[in-house]
């Protein structure tokens, strides 16, 4: 099989190398082998380019690459770019905001841009931020409990 640059299969390959390469980080980063986690990172942005939600959670993981080695300001930066992709993706959905939450979620992101935010001792922001993942779990709960007594009333 030949792909080309105009195959149709080229996004879906270039999606399933970003993944493996974002997993792979996040191992390589529990063993603290943080150059290979970089490199990695690198290699899963690039693949990503025209994917914004795998570019997103790649953002994530560098966030959390750079939140390891006590680099919190670059942490933050990559975890603004991934919050804002991720909302772009979801304001982008045609359906209803909690279920496209089910597909991408910026909870996470919010979560860590919350525990960077109270290392950095910005404890107001941080608390912003943790009540937007708070909310965001609720609604997806409540589309959940939705969906469930839909299921039932059948």
């Amino acid at each position: 099989m030949h792909l080309g640059d105009e195959s149709d299969l080229l996004p879906s390959v270039y999606a399933e190398i970003s993944i493996i390469c974002n997993v792979l980080s996040m191992a390589h980063l529990q063993k603290e082998d943080y150059k290979l986690c970089m490199d990695l990172l690198k290699k899963a942005e690039l693949f990503s380019e025209g994917n914004p939600r795998i570019r997103a959670m790649t953002y994530n993981n560098f966030a959390c690459l750079f939140r390891k080695t006590n680099k919190l300001r670059n942490a933050l930066s990559y975890l603004e770019m991934a919050l804002e992709m991720e909302y772009s993706c979801l304001n982008a959905e045609d359906d209803h905001v909690a279920a496209a939450l089910l597909i991408s979620n910026p909870c996470e992101i919010h979560l860590n841009i919350c525990a960077i935010l109270s290392q950095l001792g910005k404890h107001e922001m941080a608390l912003h931020h943790s009540m937007k993942a708070l909310i965001l779990i609720q609604d997806e709960l409540l589309e959940i409990d939705e969906r469930k007594e839909k299921m039932e009333a059948r």
